[in-house]
């Protein structure tokens, strides 16, 4: 069973209130009245022939984005709501576009050969809150028209990409402004020569990156999805020289979650009243909105006066719409009650899925911090786990309740439940440690496997709970206490793991069995490892989700490295798993008859996938992120006593000068640049901003000096990158007696030469990139 096919059944729902207030169905009909209205008058939107234009050498700049429509057909749309938002044109015209930024400007050439584009379109839908209608009604002249089936194609055609008829969702920016009747600046455009590969540019204010180029998301022709390739701020904010990267373009801040969460019978039949305080970010909003899994309905809401909140949520839809009681001013604060249920929780025999690990508490932005208390009433005979610090538990009648506190603002929050076989560790270095296995599950799959001559681990709670308690201990001794009071891992019936404060959801895979490459020690450490990276330490934007992934990778890989050295005596594991990963990074995309499309940089966070990249967030994000650790490692590496204290400090001064902050990729370049006592943004640029890997031709020759000893020399021929591009690769020098003389030498340009030596006997072996010390592919040639 996955995730995916557990999300089915959904059920329309819209404003209920309490039985007992007699305007009831007044309170429902006007929300749904005005809601309702503006949403069908979207959904409806129609040309309207009236309002045709003849156009020729019209010319619309937004930002970085130019329109000049050379010649053809305009016409206006009808009114939404008593005023027009919207046009189409057809004829020709061209769309001109250079992204503001360089790596912006890179990043379109990975899909289209150039930093500039220049697109021809034949049709273009326009939808404006901006100075659109006026500049089009003052240089064009309108007039009555006829009927045009081919603009009223045009427009149906863009509005699926806008209107999602089985969720009822059209979308939020648009709807949200017209339901504010803001006059945002809101710019949106969907445009085409070839009617089914359509391109869109927007400028949205409430953006946290204001300015989007897309294309269509590539698949079936039934996929009616943008796909973004291009995102930035606005010319006017780069030029204001403010830090864009803190700027909060959200409609509310939600301060604190106070909940009572009930699970009941056999099924954990899931409810919730949930008290929200949340903050306005902007001044008069009518319309709050949050975003809760789909298949949880809204009982009733009250505001904290006690009056019922009008609300909308629709079949298929995890958006809740809540209009406001009065138009709330900047920073005034107040409070929502919400009450629902649904089925969160999915039983498959022994097995329970949380379908929604963090979209069962009404959210606004997935990266906004809050305080959590949160009490839990969960049937006796069940195990349960939660995030966060139990401050009570009490059992009557066969329900345990429990009480679980964050004990500062925090992202994410979650539990798990189910049937556990419970492993306790008691170390007085670390917090108190529980490991829930499912254990009669694993008795099935191990069935199902030994029937395949697939072999089950044994004792597996242990050997997960031995790379628990080891990698805690193993980060505490370099970062810093986990602020955690007790500590659960716990296992979860999905093929992927997520960390929680205090909590972490292991996949069901590593509690089967332990892979001997060493990929299980660093999934259970990776996870740990979060408690760090993406808890401890915040990223500040989705830029700098490396700092969480990739940060947890390299951990992973550490944690992996102290275990192999301790109890196999060697270092085989960790280079043979740097080495599988720099072949992945390497070799991405690479085919039989040609390479695919060039790997973007990490800084583009979760941009690195797309639907030509599919593959590329894990391999970037996550191994190449922690290839830009193993390098700083190396280049702080003391060479004759291979002591790591350099880089150990630098990483101990980041989490303690960050604990508790969102951080960004520049802070971490700060505090690297300081432990390291020169300037890295070299550094940087080609590894966090740019793309390049670079592949080394190394040849060497030795020769014999007049007063007998040995001299090396060495070539460096580097290609595949910029000419700029350089770094100090280790070189060892394996003598007879097994001892390796280790130095640094900078290649850079297309060719650098150095000699090693003097040495009193002809080294045994010449190792170039010594301990992996550079994210390179290196190719021996002769001299």
């Amino acid at each position: 069973m996955t995730k995916n096919n557990l999300l089915t059944g959904l059920m329309l729902f819209w404003a209920i209130t309490l039985p007992a207030q007699p305007d009831s169905s007044a309170v429902r009909d006007s929300v749904t009245v005005s809601y309702r209205e503006v949403f069908k008058q979207l959904v409806g939107m129609e040309v309207d022939p009236s309002q045709f234009a003849e156009v020729e050498n019209l010319i619309l700049q937004r930002d970085a984005g130019r329109f000049n429509l050379q010649k053809g057909r305009l016409y206006l749309c009808k009114p939404v709501m008593g005023q027009r938002y919207a046009a189409v044109f057809q004829g020709k015209g061209t769309f001109n576009f250079t992204p503001t930024t360089r790596i912006e400007q890179e990043h379109l050439a990975r899909f289209y050969k150039t930093s500039t584009l220049n697109e021809s379109f034949e049709s273009l839908f326009l939808f404006f809150v901006d100075s659109t209608l006026a500049e089009l009604q003052r240089h064009l002249t309108f007039r009555n028209g006829k009927r045009d089936r081919r603009a009223e194609e045009v427009l149906n055609y863009a509005q699926r990409y806008l209107y999602q008829k089985k969720e009822k969702f059209y979308e939020y920016s648009i709807l949200k402004t017209l339901l504010e009747e803001a006059e945002n600046g809101y710019f949106y455009s969907h445009f085409s020569k070839n009617p089914r590969e359509p391109f869109f540019f927007e400028v949205n204010p409430h953006a946290d990156e204001e300015v989007r180029f897309k294309r269509r998301l590539k698949g079936p022709s039934f996929y009616h999805f943008g796909e973004v390739i291009n995102q930035f701020h606005t010319q006017e904010e780069y030029a204001s020289g403010a830090d864009l990267a803190r700027e909060n373009n959200l409609d509310i801040a939600i301060h604190s979650y106070r909940m009572d969460c009930s699970l009941e019978g056999n099924d954990l039949k899931f409810s919730a009243d949930t008290e929200i305080e949340f903050e306005s970010l902007y001044p008069d909003q009518n319309w709050l909105v949050f975003f809760l899994f789909s298949e949880l309905e809204v009982d009733s809401i009250f505001w904290d006066s006690g009056q019922p909140a009008r609300y909308i949520k629709e079949e298929d839809s995890h958006i809740l719409w809540i209009k406001s009681d009065h138009p709330l001013p900047l920073q005034e604060r107040r409070r929502l009650r919400m009450y629902y249920h649904g089925k969160l929780i999915e039983r498959a025999e022994d097995w329970f899925y949380i379908r929604a690990s963090t979209g069962w508490y009404p959210r606004h932005g997935e990266r906004e911090r809050a305080d959590f208390d949160i009490t839990y009433h969960v049937p006796e005979k069940f195990d349960f786990a939660s995030a966060g610090d139990r401050v009570s538990s009490d059992t009557s009648a066969g329900i345990v309740t429990s009480r679980w506190l964050s004990p500062r603002p925090l992202r994410n929050f979650s539990f798990n439940v189910g049937f556990f076989k419970e492993y306790r560790i008691v170390n007085d270095s670390i917090p108190p440690t529980t490991i829930y296995m499912a254990e009669t599950g694993h008795q099935e799959i191990a069935q199902q496997l030994a029937r395949q001559g697939i072999g089950s681990g044994k004792d597996m709670e242990k050997q997960v709970g031995k790379d628990v308690e080891q990698s805690i201990a193993f980060f505490q001794e370099i970062f810093g206490a986990t602020q955690a009071d007790h500590f659960y891992a716990t296992e979860i019936p999905f093929r992927h793991g997520e960390a929680f404060p205090g909590l972490i959801h292991l996949p069901w895979e590593t509690f089967q069995f332990t892979r001997a490459e060493g990929f299980d020690e660093m999934i259970r450490a990776h996870e740990v490892a979060h408690q760090w990276w993406g808890i401890g330490v915040d990223f500040l934007t989705y830029h700098d989700q490396w700092l969480s992934e990739g940060f947890s990778q390299y951990c992973a890989l550490w944690y992996l490295h102290q275990v192999t050295k301790r109890e196999e005596k060697n270092d085989n594991r960790f280079y043979n798993m740097l080495e599988k990963l720099r072949e992945q990074i390497i070799n991405n995309r690479k085919f039989l008859f040609g390479s695919g499309q060039e790997a973007a940089p990490i800084w583009l966070g979760r941009r690195t996938h797309s639907s030509d990249t599919e593959g590329d967030y894990l391999t970037i994000i996550y191994h190449k992120g922690a290839w830009v650790l193993h390098m700083l490692n190396r280049m702080m590496l003391d060479l004759e006593t291979l002591d790591e204290g350099r880089f150990r400090e630098m990483m101990g001064a980041f989490y303690r000068q960050h604990f508790d902050e969102k951080a960004s990729t520049e802070d971490f370049i700060a505090v690297a640049e300081k432990n390291y006592g020169e300037p890295l943004n070299w550094f940087f640029e080609q590894w966090v901003y740019g793309s390049a890997v670079p592949t080394y031709h190394f040849a060497s020759r030795t020769e014999t000096t007049a007063d007998g000893s040995y001299l090396v020399h060495c070539r460096v021929r580097q290609s595949e990158v910029p000419a700029e591009f350089r770094m100090p690769v280790m070189v060892g020098a394996e003598m007879e007696d097994g001892r390796i003389i280790a130095s640094r030498h900078w290649v850079s340009g297309e060719s650098s030469e150095f000699e090693l030596g003097p040495f009193p006997k002809t080294p045994k072996k010449i190792l170039f990139n010594h301990l992996e010390s550079v994210l390179c592919d290196v190719k021996e040639e002769r001299w």
